[in-house]
């Protein structure tokens, strides 16, 4: 039924990938996951010892408040908050979120450029100075948009919008070329003049150069983020929509690999499970209730189906049978997941964060929730961590191997945005609230041992007060921060620079970006 298992060397043995087989870290990762799931399903039940030991309360570089929670060793420095003011004039946006660093410029010292997201979904949204073409939507009744910024030396030199009139952009991805992927996490049909959202768009990292029109071919859908294989060129991307996610990829028409080349068009896929028609991939089977992937460490073989049709409106979509763990009338379906669920691609439940590990030439994959909630309604869990490995004898083929799964809030609450080091560690930010662990209360930054189970790494600590926030300057324009509790606050953006040797990372509220630097060599990240 298009299932593989491992066996002790990593082997995939299905489906005509007998040859192709799992390269270290993966390998070792899956390896012990497939013995863990033995005797069940694998799903982890205890939180890890981190291999950096314990976190706790360590003050910022730059205002000396006690923002996060970081292991020994470990120092940070907040290097942009909302409401600063840019250097094109405007104001840095709330809602950070997906970012990463896009170009490394080697100078008489090193400069890193980060692109990040602004996932707003009210109407505060911002212009492009000096650039008109960076605009997509002037009627736009919801905010996004993206701002670069320049790190020299651990410090911010350089900050302004680079894109704007779009909405909800949520994640991304960073190009082959130096760029980011913007994703619009919605599906906004076009009205009484305005346009239609949904798309993703390639934001330059020189603010003035970027075209602010739609990848249209990339389809029309809640997008949340995308990475690229360096081999073929092919973009994957996943989708967040509750139980009605796919998993896709974008052949791109031009193989010349430079800003605007997308624009030329291309081909959008679904994945399909092979010989499963309509694969289930919103939970591990439970007793009565159907599922199509039943533990951890199982993989399953995928092909792609390609979506005739990507700007399709949103539809109904009739999904109903033994072998559907949710059967319903699902209403404002996207049209190209409807049409490649009709062809027999497979459905997630809410796909987010997705990251290229080169040492494995694997793609990581979160599904934020993944399992059951308290009812036994598939794909209202705590959610999952896939890999897909393509095949490089054929690409039109590949593995999707449940990594890990988490079992109770504490192991593991929402995984959402995801990284992986230059070392091939892999950490992700959770999104399903704060949790009260033997640290304290606070929104956590997960790793992921090679054993695939989870750590504590970071947790939020952001508090902040009227008279901190007078302190340092942050007040009096529309976008400044409020005083509160931010704890509750999701991480969201974490990417390394190309040396491993700082974690950039944001809080989606207040609105704050940090550099973490320590001794990474430490653990496994």
């Amino acid at each position: 039924m298009g299932q593989i298992e491992l066996n002790r060397r990593g082997l995939l043995k299905s489906s005509g990938l007998g040859a192709f087989a799992l390269a270290a870290p993966l390998g070792a990762l899956m390896e012990t996951q497939a013995r863990a799931a033995v005797d069940g399903n694998g799903e982890q039940t205890s939180l890890a010892a981190s291999p950096y030991g314990p976190v706790s309360p360590v003050a910022d570089l730059a205002t000396g408040l006690p923002l996060l929670q970081l292991p020994q060793g470990f120092s940070y420095r907040t290097i942009s908050w909302r409401g600063d003011q840019m250097n094109d004039g405007q104001f840095v946006s709330p809602g950070h979120d997906g970012m990463a660093v896009v170009e490394v410029i080697n100078g008489r010292s090193i400069e890193h450029v980060l692109i990040r997201n602004h996932e707003i979904t009210t109407g505060t949204r911002q212009d492009v100075v000096g650039n008109a073409g960076g605009v997509y939507n002037s009627l736009a009744t919801r905010g996004g948009g993206c701002s670069v910024l320049r790190v020299r030396n651990g410090q911010l030199v350089d900050h302004r919008q680079a894109i704007a009139g779009t909405a909800q952009n949520c994640a991304g991805g960073r190009s082959l070329w130096n760029s980011w992927l913007t994703c619009e996490e919605t599906n906004i049909a076009a009205t009484n003049g305005a346009m239609a959202h949904g798309y993703v768009f390639d934001v330059n990292s020189d603010p003035t150069k970027t075209i602010a029109r739609p990848i249209v071919e990339m389809g029309r859908f809640q997008h949340e983020a995308t990475a690229s294989d360096p081999t073929t060129g092919y973009i994957y991307m996943t989708h967040d929509a509750r139980a009605v996610a796919g998993f896709y990829r974008f052949k791109p028409k031009s193989q010349v690999r430079a800003y605007g080349e997308l624009l030329k068009g291309g081909t959008l896929q679904m994945a399909k499970v092979v010989g499963v028609d309509k694969a289930n991939l919103l939970a591990l089977r439970k007793g009565s209730i159907p599922s199509d992937i039943g533990k951890v460490g199982e993989t399953l073989a995928i092909e792609w189906v390609d979506i005739e049709t990507p700007d399709a409106s949103a539809t109904t979509l009739v999904e109903a049978g033994a072998n559907n763990p949710r059967p319903a009338n699902l209403t404002g379906v996207s049209g190209p997941f409807a049409e490649g669920r009709r062809k027999g691609g497979l459905r997630m439940s809410r796909g987010e964060g997705i990251w290229w590990d080169p040492r494995s030439s694997s793609f990581y994959v979160t599904d934020t929730a993944f399992g059951y909630n308290s009812s036994n309604v598939a794909g209202n869990g705590l959610g999952c961590v896939w890999a897909y490995k393509p095949s490089r004898s054929n690409p039109d083929i590949g593995a999707l191997t449940l990594v890990y799964a988490s079992s109770t809030e504490v192991i593991g609450n929402n995984p959402d945005n995801i990284t992986v080091s230059p070392t091939g560690g892999v950490l992700y930010c959770e999104d399903g609230g704060a949790r009260t662990d033997e640290f304290g209360f606070g929104m956590r930054m997960m790793g992921l041992t090679a054993q695939g189970e989870v750590y504590v790494f970071a947790k939020n600590n952001v508090q902040l007060s009227s008279a901190q926030l007078s302190a340092m300057g942050r007040t009096g324009n529309r976008f400044s921060p409020s005083a509160g509790d931010y704890r509750d606050t999701e991480f969201a953006g974490a990417t390394f620079d190309p040396t491993g040797r700082v974690l950039y990372v944001n809080t989606q509220a207040p609105g704050i970006t940090f550099a973490i630097s320590g001794p990474w060599a430490r653990g496994n990240l």
